[in-house]
């Protein structure tokens, strides 16, 4: 008797064990790979999105990581701009073949279309409310009207810190032109209050009043923007540098077929853009309106376009250093 019990029982954890594991018949037959140098947070929550849009026979498992070891194991890359055009230069991208895609002009795509821009992150101005009362809030609204506010305490990050702020300069710096831009800059210096290590410090100085404007990013404020946040965020109308971020597929991926959906998906659909606003990443998506609309007026986005390798970024970090950040004049630098 206890033999037949045994059996049963064996025959039923057979039965039952495979239930319990994630690839069932019901769950997820794929899994995309993907290597980023974002958030992972902010990617799985856009990824559940995804898959929770998906009917129950096509359902998709994503694993993410940043090592860099297990890139030559992923599907796709989700990174900014340089890293993309790094992995393009080293020939580990493939072409990307997507209906939305197609929508997108040069500006926002590798020439060979081995990578596309997804969504972007602006420089904006964070002013205090109180200041804005007190100046007038019509009186900053483009990135000249601040060397002109001399009662202005103004605080950023310190430009030559990290990638995101060097791309600051040589975005602005490429629309401008060099010497407009330093020029700019040395009329601006007697306002800059302090110049911040860490991209919360301006952000609390604004919010704070230890500070009128902060020169920042939008994702490094979104999050904390609340009904009575004492400061607002304003995007020049004229523009303003952005990071972009987007997403390759590369050579050694058999999921084409896969990627293609999923970058379309994040191109176009409603869900894509409103994981943006709900994980507060800040991001703003290169197609506003998904497939019903134009994409984001590219003149409005400031890129750098004129320094073209890592020498030429240098140089010009060199430049503003020596002619802004270290000169000796200036009132209250640090």
């Amino acid at each position: 008797m206890s033999r037949k019990v045994l059996f049963l029982v064996c025959v039923c954890l057979a039965i039952l064990l495979p239930g319990c594991s994630f690839f069932t018949a019901n769950g997820p037959k794929n899994t995309i790979k993907i290597y980023t140098n974002l958030d992972k947070g902010f990617l799985e929550a856009l990824c559940s999105r995804y898959s929770d849009s998906l009917p129950a026979e096509k359902k998709t498992a994503f694993a993410i990581t940043d090592k860099e070891e297990e890139f030559s194991q992923a599907d796709c890359i989700i990174s900014d701009a340089k890293l993309l055009q790094q992995k393009a230069a080293e020939a580990a991208l493939q072409k990307i073949q997507a209906e939305y895609a197609d929508l997108l002009p040069q500006g926002l795509k590798d020439r060979n279309d081995q990578w596309i821009a997804l969504f972007y992150d602006p420089a904006v101005l964070l002013v205090n409310q109180a200041y804005s009362r007190k100046a007038g809030q019509q009186q900053i609204m483009h990135w000249t009207d601040l060397p002109n506010r001399k009662d202005a305490q103004i605080v950023m990050e310190n430009l030559s810190d990290n990638e995101s702020t060097v791309m600051f300069l040589a975005a602005m710096s490429s629309r401008m032109g060099q010497n407009e831009f330093l020029a700019w800059f040395k009329q601006l210096r007697p306002q800059i209050k302090q110049y911040a290590r860490l991209p919360i410090t301006p952000v609390r100085m604004a919010a704070t009043g230890d500070a009128d404007i902060a020169i920042t990013r939008r994702s490094h404020v979104f999050k904390y923007l609340q009904n009575d946040f004492p400061a607002y965020i304003l995007i020049p109308s004229e523009g303003t540098p952005v990071n972009l971020y987007g997403i390759g597929i590369t050579k050694t991926t058999k999921n084409q077929k896969e990627m293609t959906a999923f970058i379309n998906w994040l191109l176009q659909a409603p869900e894509a853009r409103t994981a943006l606003l709900a994980t507060r990443s800040g991001y703003l998506p290169v197609l506003p309106q998904g497939e019903q609309g134009q994409t984001v007026n590219m003149d409005k986005l400031w890129l750098n376009t004129f320094y073209k390798d890592d020498t030429a970024v240098e140089k010009l970090t060199e430049d503003w250093l020596k002619e802004i950040r270290l000169a000796d004049s200036g009132e209250g630098t640090k």
